[in-house]
């Protein structure tokens, strides 16, 4: 094999070397807009040459249509306002289109005085054109997967009620653990294609006035039989004044669910688990807390990372996806997530969501 010479580092103009073959298109511009620097990179993305770009108008070649409305990111950043970072699909020389990452920044002289900008632009076909085919595995597993998981089940519990004739105890036994495991596995499912969809948007909130006593007091009831089987209490505290809050009800209920769940699964038996709701500045906290040794610190960062099972989880059945859903929905209304916990002192689970619903997220 022949050998390769390594070059001094110091006798190569790194930077010119890392513009000219980054795989994304990087684009400079000086004070007035007028392009400077056009990297292979960005030959190839837009169809034009280097040479006949230089000294041109970026908003002439660089057809995006954010980039090209007056007052718009791109004046910002010449001005040295604000970096910006856009999705955006732009159109090249030859009339085609491709959807791009477009990230801008200003160039700033040692005084701070912005001297023009700088464009790295990535092309996303790709990674689109994945996203369509995660979204047909999730569709194609909701069909062929879960479709014949409830018929089955379903005939399952027909043979339990005797529609086909009696049958021995031992049969019934059998009958019985094989119904549990696959309701088990219905919700396993089920818990997957809820976070698939959260995930890639194709499940987005549906927000609507919500009787947030009456929601916290059907999950207290539902819950409250996993939580005496434990010898725990389960209580709720609410202002006396319940504030207003718009949210999608299902998807708050899966919320409350999986951390009074997890709360009840992880706390110690014969103790109290709380759910707290608190009124702030136009928003509304909520707190569910439990006793137990807490949750260990080299858990604390991966809580919220999908298929993560903490040492203390693993003997409890699922795959992970509970919390990394529930941030996900919680992300989806414009809120946010945080836990506090500490050795031997519980847990308490943090969350806020908007009083007005968040804006609805691009598809």
């Amino acid at each position: 094999m022949p050998r390769r010479t390594v070059k001094d580092p110091g006798a190569r103009d790194w930077s010119n070397f890392i513009v000219r073959h980054t795989p994304g298109a990087v684009i400079t511009v000086d004070a007035q807009g007028r392009i400077t620097e056009f990297n292979p990179a960005a030959e190839k993305l837009t169809g034009f040459n280097r040479q006949e770009v230089l000294g041109q108008a970026v908003r002439q070649i660089l057809h995006c249509q954010e980039q090209e409305e007056p007052g718009g990111s791109l004046d910002l950043v010449l001005r040295g306002e604000q970096e910006v970072t856009q999705e955006l699909v732009l159109t090249n020389r030859n009339g085609e289109q491709a959807p791009v990452m477009l990230s801008s920044f200003a160039l700033l002289d040692k005084l701070g005085t912005p001297r023009g900008a700088a464009m790295i632009i990535r092309d996303l076909t790709l990674v689109k054109r994945m996203e369509v085919e995660r979204r047909n595995l999730i569709n194609m597993f909701a069909h062929d997967l879960k479709t014949p998981v409830v018929g089955v089940a379903g005939l399952i519990r027909r043979l339990l009620q005797g529609k086909v004739g009696p049958m021995t105890a031992r049969q019934q036994e059998y009958l019985g653990t094989i119904d549990r495991e696959m309701g088990r596995m219905e919700k396993l499912i089920t818990r997957f294609l809820e976070f698939a969809r959260l995930d890639l948007r194709i499940l987005a909130p549906e927000p609507k006035a919500i009787d947030l006593a009456a929601e916290c007091r059907q999950v207290i009831q539902l819950l409250a039989p996993l939580a005496e089987a434990r010898g725990m209490e389960l209580s709720m505290e609410l202002p006396a004044t319940v504030p207003e809050l718009q949210a999608d009800p299902l998807l708050l209920r899966r919320v409350l669910e999986n951390l009074l769940e997890n709360a009840i699964k992880y706390g110690l038996p014969n103790t109290q688990v709380d759910l707290e709701v608190r009124e702030e500045p136009a928003r509304v906290r909520f707190a569910v807390r439990n006793q137990g040794p807490g949750i260990p610190p080299e858990d604390l960062a991966h809580l919220f990372e999908v298929f993560y099972r903490g040492k203390d989880a693993v003997a409890a059945q699922g795959f992970g996806l509970g919390l990394a859903t529930v941030k996900r929905i919680v992300d989806a209304h414009g809120g946010r997530i945080w836990v506090e916990t500490g050795s031997g002192k519980g847990t308490t689970f943090f969350f806020t969501l908007p009083q007005k619903a968040a804006a609805a997220p691009d598809s």
